[in-house]
This record gives C-alpha cells, structure tokens and sequence, in this order.
C-alpha cells in the first residue's frame, strides 16, 4: 500500500479503523437478540448456543482462509466484500422465520466478518511497521466500540420500531464499502509470495511460543465469547428486559475498548508478558464477582472485569503477527479467527451445562479458567521484540 508522502497512511488507517467499527457492529447484531430468537422460534439453550457458534466458525474459523487469500491477491477486495456482507445479511437476521435461515444469514454475514478481520489488521500492522502497540489498539477499540454499541442500538431500535427497521442499518456498511473501493489503493494484489507451504512454519522446532500464545488467546476468547453470548440469558433468568442485558453487553464492551488502549500503551512502558498475566489473572475474580452481585453494582463490575479483561487484546494480536512477519494477514486470520473460533465451539458445552443447571453456574466454571492463560505466559520466552523468532525462509 503506497504512502503518498503521508497522506494515503492516514487516510488508511482512518478508513480501516472505521471499517473495523463497523465491521464488528454488524458481528455484533446476534447475541443481544438469543433470547428473542429463543422464545419467537421456540428454541431450547443448547439450541440457541448453535447460533453464536455459526457465527464463530464463519465469522472466525474462515479467517485464515481470507488472511492466506488476502496475503497471496489483495487485501483491499476481502476488507470490501467483507464489510458489505457483513452490512447486508446481519442487518436482516431479524426477518429470519424459522431457524434454519437464520443459520444460512448468518453464516454469509459471518463469512464478511472472517473477510474483513486478518486483511484489515494485517494492513495496519504493515501500515504502523514497528511502531508502538498502542496504534494498533486504537484499531482493535474501534472494534470493540462497534461490538459495544450493537446491543444498546438494537435493542432500543427494537423495543421502539420493531425488527422491521433493523436493515436500515445497513446502509452505514455498504456507503463505506463504496468509499473503501474509491480510496484504498493496492485492489490488483500484493505481490505477496505466500504459499499454503510456508504454513510449515507453525510446526517447525521454534514455533513453540506461537503455539502458546494461541493457547492463551483460545483460554481467554472462550471467556469473552461465553460472557457475551450468554449474557441476556443470564439477565432473562434473573428477570431482567432484552433492553437492560443489551445495556449490560454495550458496559462489557465499551469498558474493554478502554481497557485495550490502556493496555496497548502500558505494554510498551513495562512489557507485553505482564499485561498478558495480569489481565488474565485479575479479570478472574472480577467476573465471579459480577455474577455473585446485582443491582447498578453488578454493572460497575462488568465494566471493570471487561476493562481487564480485554487489556491484553492488542498485545496478542500484534505479538503473534510479529512472530511471523512474512504472513501477517494469514498469521492475523488464525490467531483472530481460528482461535477465537475454536473457542466458540465451546459454546454449545456452555450451554449444555446451563440447560442442565443454570446460567449462573456456567459462565462462573468459565471465568475460573482465565488463571490458566496467566500462568502459560511464564512459558514464554522475550516476546517484547519477537519478530526475529520465526521466518517462512
């Protein structure tokens, strides 16, 4: 991607950032609405747990294929197509009549969400080079920001204008697919030399911390995708309105995208091991402590465990593309995607101990997995300048 003496950066990583808000707000249109297609399709928990997990396998597991598509034709066309599938099927679930289509939207918005995800952050990875974490926070927070307002903008579109005017939402996603296709330059490939061989690099002797560090992120994604998903479930069995879990969801993940700026920049000032260790560990007991409270407290702590809890997002993601500088959008899909896809396959477990106990019980054995993720990381070696550990040559 050219620079053009500065101006086309800029202009790059402020389209792509946008693009990754909106982008994540569509991904964003399912779990405040489980317990909606709960009761109006007459489904049970185990089935409603099948829906997110559609959505983690297309919109998550599929990304190493678009990262390795990405790196080996162009980038620009997988973040454009994403970000206009994602627009058009997600903003239509609502209208969705049994589960069955339900399913098919979802796994065509999903599979713009995987398009858009590891050739977005890869171009911003190359566009930053060896710059500081925290600009690569700053795009990740606009995820969050746009996963953060999905619920409360849905839900408050719904309890007032019905699910018929869902769509209209589209429109934001397909004007800034037509203006990604005017400015963003490199729409004939990238010249990228990536082929399915060089994924032999993960198996390789020193690919070890790469491997850990996917351990750790899958620990930790099984947390946050359990929490969002379930959470107006749990909000349902306490006797709480779609509105207030929407409420609840838009807290979780406004305070995260704080949390992964204030991350981003502590990293670079006393090291990335720790803000992994730390994240993981503290984030633990502030979970369990929201679900033992309630009232406006409970809030204040779910905004607290989402601040920690999402402080070491961009640390990750930037760690393991620096693992593997040569395949960054395809290093980008499996550590964004595959793992926290794999991770949403945990889901219907989630489930099935919830059908078989309650809510509460199942995300509180979830959260006491987060220690796991903090303690792996004394497996790592210096990653504060990891990008001279692994190469495809």
């Amino acid at each position: 991607m050219t620079k053009n003496n500065g101006r086309v950066l800029s202009t790059s990583i402020l389209l792509l950032t946008f693009s990754h808000l909106f982008n994540d707000f569509y991904a964003g249109f399912l779990m405040p609405l489980l317990s909606y297609f709960q009761s109006h399709l007459h489904l049970t928990i185990t089935q409603v747990s099948i829906l997110p997990t559609v959505l983690a396998v297309f919109g998550s597991i599929l990304q190493p294929v678009f990262g390795f598509l990405g790196d080996r034709f162009s980038k620009k066309l997988f973040v454009v197509t994403g970000v206009l599938c994602s627009a058009i099927f997600m903003s239509c679930i609502g209208f969705a009549p049994n589960f069955i289509l339900l399913i098919f939207m979802l796994i065509f918005g999903a599979s713009g969400v995987a398009s858009f995800h590891p050739n977005g952050a890869a171009t911003v990875a190359g566009l930053i080079q060896n710059r500081s974490t925290f600009l690569m926070s700053i795009f990740l927070m606009a995820g969050c920001i746009g996963l953060a307002g999905a619920p409360f903008i849905i839900t408050s579109i719904v309890s007032f204008g019905g699910f018929n005017k869902l769509w209209l939402l589209s429109l934001p996603g397909v004007i800034l697919s037509l203006i990604l296709i005017k400015v963003l330059p490199g729409f004939h490939g990238n010249n990228s030399k990536t082929r399915l061989s060089d994924f032999k690099i993960l198996f390789v002797r020193t690919s070890r911390p790469l491997w850990i560090m996917f351990l750790i992120m899958f620990t930790r994604s099984v947390v946050i995708t359990s929490f969002m998903s379930f959470m107006s479930i749990l909000f349902t069995e306490r006797g709480l309105t779609m509105h207030r879990s929407g409420i609840a969801i838009s807290t979780f993940l406004v305070s995260g995208s704080i949390g992964g700026l204030i991350g981003g920049y502590l990293s670079d000032k006393i090291g990335r091991k720790i803000i992994i260790a730390g994240s993981s560990i503290f984030a633990c007991p502030l979970l369990l402590w929201f679900l033992h409270a309630d009232g406006n407290f409970s809030m204040i702590l779910l905004g607290l465990s989402g601040m920690v809890i999402f402080g070491a997002s961009a640390v990750n993601i930037l760690i393991v593309q620096r693992l593997c500088p040569d395949m960054a959008s395809s290093i980008a899909g499996i550590s964004m995607g595959l793992v926290w896809g794999s991770a949403g396959l945990m889901l219907p477990v989630v489930g099935y101990i919830a059908d078989h106990h309650n809510m509460w019980t199942s995300l509180r054995i979830v959260a006491l997995t987060l220690p796991l993720a903090g303690m792996l990381v004394l497996m790592l070696p210096d990653i504060d300048s990891p990008a001279k550990h692994l190469s495809k040559e």
